[in-house]
């Protein structure tokens, strides 16, 4: 079975100072990841949550959306492209994170995204090792 290393869910703030401030004030957690548009707080060891701006050039018009972190996303797109999944996506290079996704939905609308991070500091974060 393949294993992923931790996961993030991701909520979408159409007013993204709001939305730090509730995670600071209200949840108390650790700030580990500010990428101006989108912050990432840690629960625990292996779970994350983050706060993303709506902005035009986001192509998302959900509100949550599920990530998981994955060592190797080329074998993963491979895996679930076979499967009964929704609207995937080709794997995608985000260079300002930099990290590379793809994104897919179940047959409810519900969002994810399988990623894999490229950064030493992020990997170190993110997998357990």
């Amino acid at each position: 079975m393949f294993r992923y290393d931790s996961g993030v869910t991701f909520i979408y703030y159409n007013d993204l100072e709001y939305g730090a401030e509730f995670i600071k004030k209200v949840l108390d957690l650790p700030l580990i990841m500010d990428q101006g548009f989108a912050k990432v707080y840690q629960i625990n060891q292996t779970a994350f949550l983050g706060i993303v701006k709506n902005k035009d050039d986001i192509k998302y018009n959900g509100n949550t959306l599920v990530s998981l972190n994955t060592t190797d996303v080329l074998k993963e797109h491979n895996r679930v492209s076979k499967l009964e999944v929704f609207n995937i996506t080709n794997i995608q290079h985000i260079p300002s994170i930099p990290l590379d996704s793809f994104f897919f939905k179940d047959k409810e609308g519900h969002d994810f995204e399988i990623q894999q991070f490229i950064k030493e500091e992020d990997i170190s974060v993110f997998y357990s090792r």
